[in-house]
Protein backbone atom coordinates (compact mmCIF):
# COMPACT_ATOMS: atom_id res chain seq x y z
CA UNK A 1 0.00 0.00 0.00
CA UNK A 2 2.82 2.45 0.67
CA UNK A 3 4.03 2.12 -2.93
CA UNK A 4 0.97 4.01 -4.17
CA UNK A 5 1.83 7.55 -2.96
CA UNK A 6 4.99 9.39 -3.84
CA UNK A 7 7.72 9.11 -1.17
CA UNK A 8 7.20 12.68 0.05
CA UNK A 9 3.46 11.99 0.57
CA UNK A 10 3.75 8.67 2.43
CA UNK A 11 3.41 10.12 5.94
CA UNK A 12 0.17 11.89 5.07
CA UNK A 13 -1.03 8.79 3.24
CA UNK A 14 -0.39 6.56 6.25
CA UNK A 15 -2.29 8.97 8.52
CA UNK A 16 -5.29 9.08 6.21
CA UNK A 17 -5.08 5.30 5.75
CA UNK A 18 -5.25 4.75 9.53
CA UNK A 19 -8.20 7.13 9.81
CA UNK A 20 -10.09 5.35 7.05
CA UNK A 21 -9.44 1.99 8.75
CA UNK A 22 -10.86 3.29 12.02
CA UNK A 23 -13.94 4.75 10.32
CA UNK A 24 -14.47 1.51 8.37
CA UNK A 25 -14.30 -0.51 11.60
CA UNK A 26 -16.92 1.73 13.19
CA UNK A 27 -19.22 1.54 10.17
CA UNK A 28 -18.82 -2.25 10.04
CA UNK A 29 -19.80 -2.57 13.70
CA UNK A 30 -22.80 -0.30 13.15
CA UNK A 31 -23.99 -2.26 10.08
CA UNK A 32 -23.52 -5.54 11.95
CA UNK A 33 -25.67 -4.12 14.74
CA UNK A 34 -28.38 -3.31 12.24
CA UNK A 35 -28.31 -6.82 10.75
CA UNK A 36 -28.11 -8.97 13.90
CA UNK A 37 -31.18 -8.75 16.15
CA UNK A 38 -32.22 -10.18 19.50
CA UNK A 39 -35.90 -10.01 20.51
CA UNK A 40 -35.15 -10.03 24.25
CA UNK A 41 -32.29 -10.87 26.59
CA UNK A 42 -33.09 -14.62 26.61
CA UNK A 43 -33.73 -15.13 22.88
CA UNK A 44 -31.11 -16.28 20.37
CA UNK A 45 -29.51 -13.92 17.89
CA UNK A 46 -31.34 -13.58 14.56
CA UNK A 47 -29.87 -12.98 11.10
CA UNK A 48 -26.35 -13.94 12.17
CA UNK A 49 -26.07 -16.00 8.96
CA UNK A 50 -26.87 -12.92 6.88
CA UNK A 51 -24.03 -11.09 8.60
CA UNK A 52 -21.71 -13.93 7.57
CA UNK A 53 -22.81 -13.57 3.93
CA UNK A 54 -22.22 -9.81 4.09
CA UNK A 55 -18.71 -10.42 5.46
CA UNK A 56 -17.95 -12.98 2.73
CA UNK A 57 -19.18 -10.59 0.05
CA UNK A 58 -17.13 -7.74 1.47
CA UNK A 59 -14.03 -9.93 1.58
CA UNK A 60 -14.55 -10.94 -2.06
CA UNK A 61 -14.89 -7.30 -3.13
CA UNK A 62 -11.72 -6.48 -1.17
CA UNK A 63 -9.76 -9.23 -2.92
CA UNK A 64 -10.87 -7.95 -6.34
CA UNK A 65 -9.98 -4.35 -5.45
CA UNK A 66 -6.58 -5.42 -4.10
CA UNK A 67 -5.89 -7.30 -7.35
CA UNK A 68 -6.42 -4.12 -9.36
CA UNK A 69 -4.44 -2.03 -6.88
CA UNK A 70 -1.55 -4.51 -7.07
CA UNK A 71 -1.56 -4.29 -10.87
CA UNK A 72 -1.52 -0.49 -10.65
CA UNK A 73 1.45 -0.53 -8.26
CA UNK A 74 3.38 -3.02 -10.41
CA UNK A 75 2.93 -0.82 -13.49
CA UNK A 76 3.93 2.29 -11.54
CA UNK A 77 7.04 0.63 -10.10
CA UNK A 78 8.09 -0.86 -13.45
CA UNK A 79 7.85 2.57 -15.11
CA UNK A 80 10.01 4.15 -12.43
CA UNK A 81 12.65 1.38 -12.57
CA UNK A 82 13.19 1.27 -16.35
CA UNK A 83 14.76 4.76 -16.70
CA UNK A 84 17.18 4.01 -13.85
CA UNK A 85 18.34 0.82 -15.56
CA UNK A 86 18.87 2.64 -18.87
CA UNK A 87 20.94 5.34 -17.16
CA UNK A 88 23.15 2.72 -15.47
CA UNK A 89 23.71 0.94 -18.79
CA UNK A 90 24.67 4.23 -20.51
CA UNK A 91 27.06 5.11 -17.70
CA UNK A 92 28.69 1.67 -17.85
CA UNK A 93 29.04 1.73 -21.65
Amino acid sequence: MTAVPEPQDRGAFMSINASVQQIAGGIAAWVAGLIVLQSNNNSPLKHYDILGYVVIGTMFITVVLMYFLNRYVQVKVSKSIKPIVKEEIQLAG
